[in-house]
């Protein structure tokens, strides 16, 4: 196994040679690599086609095609991690890919026991370091430094891996060289410190950094995501009255009957975009709010930055009733919610609003991962504007967790922890749809306008 931080030439300095090499020097070869997709390693098989069309004296006992060569009795071909069918394969040289976005080692496996039909193949993983201990690569990297560290022996495994000590600090630069073997010809200085300078300011980048970077593997990515000074800074001079007969879009996320939910509305103005929130928790809940979450919900409930109402349960009237005072000072263009327990002050707010569009939200990790980092963005650029004090305790409770590919959403600790984030997720959702539409000439037709088109 070779473990090493990403861009250190790992494809062109290992992957292509290697198999080259195998291709030319063994009888009856059968060269494979591997890649996560198939779209990447078709990717990979074009530069490598490429590579020897240009390098090579090409004849008419080559048969070269966009899946795979073939010389006589040798071939190259390619997988994705996730093709099937891979056991009657007698390879003489495997090479995967980038392993720690594998979700699992069967292709792994099944072409280490079909290389027993070899006398001497060779199976290499090339990877960096990853953000998920808990797939087949970080075991893997496990018994790599059991074998450097002479707790387990096998003669046949054969390991390098460029990465920072547990002892060092992952912000500092000079530790660089110790993941980065290309660092000066291949891999710039400059651009490792642009890196380490962007995750020390933008805490949900540092896992992706110190996995991709320094070779330090992350237990799931998390991290704490805004800073709260970073968010302090962020201070609104504007009353909401001033943006009176001015569009605006609307977040709602829903919780359980017994607990927080958030409005939150997004206007723009002069390239800023400003939020305002109305939060809401039944009134019997609050005295044990205070107690456990160390917040000041009964300063919020007097100031009314926090409805409290009546009873244990959430009594959806009262947001009917907010959301109808809003749309006669403000244009309210559209309304994201989420559909989780909707359905009833949907179908209401569909008869209450009739001009206003309501829109289904998807909050899973695809959809919502761009608009999170959207909304990072434009902190870190000072172009958002807030003055919720319970707002600022919901951004501080947020940690993310990237996935293997950097994607990521909001989320609490863990799902039984009493940290709320509601109010992030509704102002995503509000400003999302602020974004989608502002460069969208939107004009409002009722029902009886529309029928007069056709």
């Amino acid at each position: 196994m070779f473990e090493v931080a990403r861009k250190n030439s790992k494809t062109t300095s290992l992957l292509f040679p290697i198999i080259l090499y195998d291709f030319v020097k063994t009888k009856s070869a059968e060269s494979y690599f591997i890649q996560k997709d198939g779209q990447q390693a078709s990717k990979t098989f074009q530069e490598l086609k490429q590579i020897m069309i240009e390098s090579f004296d090409i004849n008419k006992d080559y048969f070269i095609t966009d899946s795979g060569i073939r010389y006589k009795s040798k071939f190259i071909n390619f997988f994705s991690s996730e093709t099937r069918g891979t056991d009657s394969y007698k390879n003489s040289m495997s090479v995967f890919d980038e392993y720690h976005h594998y979700e699992n080692d069967k292709i792994v496996t099944a072409f280490k026991y079909g290389g027993r039909a070899r006398i001497n193949n060779l199976n290499l993983i090339i990877t960096s370091a990853g953000t998920n201990i808990s797939g087949p690569c970080y075991a893997e990297n496990e018994k790599a430094r059991k074998i450097l560290n002479n707790m387990l022996t096998d003669e046949s495994y054969f390991t390098i891996i460029y990465a920072y000590d547990s002892d060092d600090d992952w912000k500092e630069k000079k530790n660089f060289i110790k993941a980065n073997p290309s660092l000066g010809t291949i891999v710039r200085p400059e651009i490792l410190e642009n890196d380490l300078a962007d995750a020390l300011i933008t805490p949900s980048h540092q896992a992706d950094f110190k996995s991709k970077t320094c070779g330090i593997w992350m237990s799931g990515g998390s991290s704490n995501w805004i800073p709260l000074p970073k968010w302090l800074e962020l201070r609104n001079t504007l009353d909401i009255n001033e943006f009176k007969g001015m569009q605006c879009y609307a977040g709602l996320d829903l919780s359980s009957v017994g607990d927080f939910t958030a409005l939150s509305l997004c206007f723009k103005k002069e390239d800023i975009y400003y939020l305002y929130h109305k939060f809401y928790v039944p009134s019997e809940t609050i005295n044990e709010r205070y107690k456990h979450e160390n917040i000041n919900i009964h300063e919020w409930v007097i100031n009314g930055v926090v409805t409290a109402i009546p009873g244990d349960i959430i009594d959806y009237s009262y947001i009917e009733k907010d959301l109808i005072e809003y749309s006669k000072d403000f244009n309210i263009i559209e309304i994201a919610y989420d559909k989780w327990n909707s359905n009833r002050l949907i179908d209401n707010l569909e008869e209450l609003l009739p001009h206003t569009l309501l829109i289904q939200y998807d909050q899973s990790l695809k959809q919502m991962s761009n608009p999170t980092k959207e909304f990072e963005r434009l902190i870190y650029d000072k172009r958002i504007r807030c003055n919720n004090p319970c707002m600022a305790w919901m951004i501080g409770n947020v940690v993310i967790k990237a996935d293997v590919n950097n994607n990521y959403k909001p989320l609490k600790e863990n799902k039984s922890s009493t940290a709320r984030i509601d109010g992030v997720i509704a102002s995503l959702m509000a400003l999302n749809r602020c974004q989608v539409n502002e460069n969208t000439n939107y004009v409002k037709k009722s029902f009886d306008t529309i029928l007069q088109l056709f």
